[in-house]
């Protein structure tokens, strides 16, 4: 039924019941999950208590992006990682549209309050203009 899952992941834990959720599907499917994590180019300071470079704020996310690693591994699915900084929503749409993804999963929330907010307004974005499947894991 699908063969490329989409995985959106921030580190939070509504994405880490997504990634979850999409291995479950994969598992049963033989689905490859690509899991897309896009982080904001926003002052630092919603994020960390110092100042970092753009290198350490990709490197951060990258290793939030890895966390998701020995899931796929453990479960022997085929996976990528794509770390990039951008809007999410828009990130999200255009490499489901790119590697015709049939599902997107996302988690209903992120991991402050700011990005709750963020990532609601993402999943809700996704579910309405996406072109496939989208499941919103809570």
């Amino acid at each position: 039924m699908y063969s490329q899952i989409i995985l959106a992941y921030d580190g939070s834990e509504h994405a880490k019941k997504a990634a979850e959720r999409a291995c479950d599907i994969a598992s049963g499917t033989g689905a490859k999950i690509t899991v897309i994590t896009a982080y904001p180019s926003l002052s630092s300071i919603f994020f960390f208590d110092e100042e970092i470079s753009k290198e350490e704020m990709k490197n951060y996310w990258i290793e939030r992006a890895s966390e998701v690693n020995p899931l796929l591994e453990e479960k022997g699915i085929a996976y990528d990682l794509i770390v990039e900084e951008g809007d999410p929503r828009e990130m999200i749409l255009e490499k489901a549209g790119e590697l015709n993804a049939d599902l997107i999963v996302i988690g209903s929330r992120g991991l402050n309050t700011y990005q709750r907010l963020m990532l609601g307004a993402v999943s809700q974005g996704i579910s309405t203009h996406a072109r496939c499947d989208v499941l919103i894991v809570k």
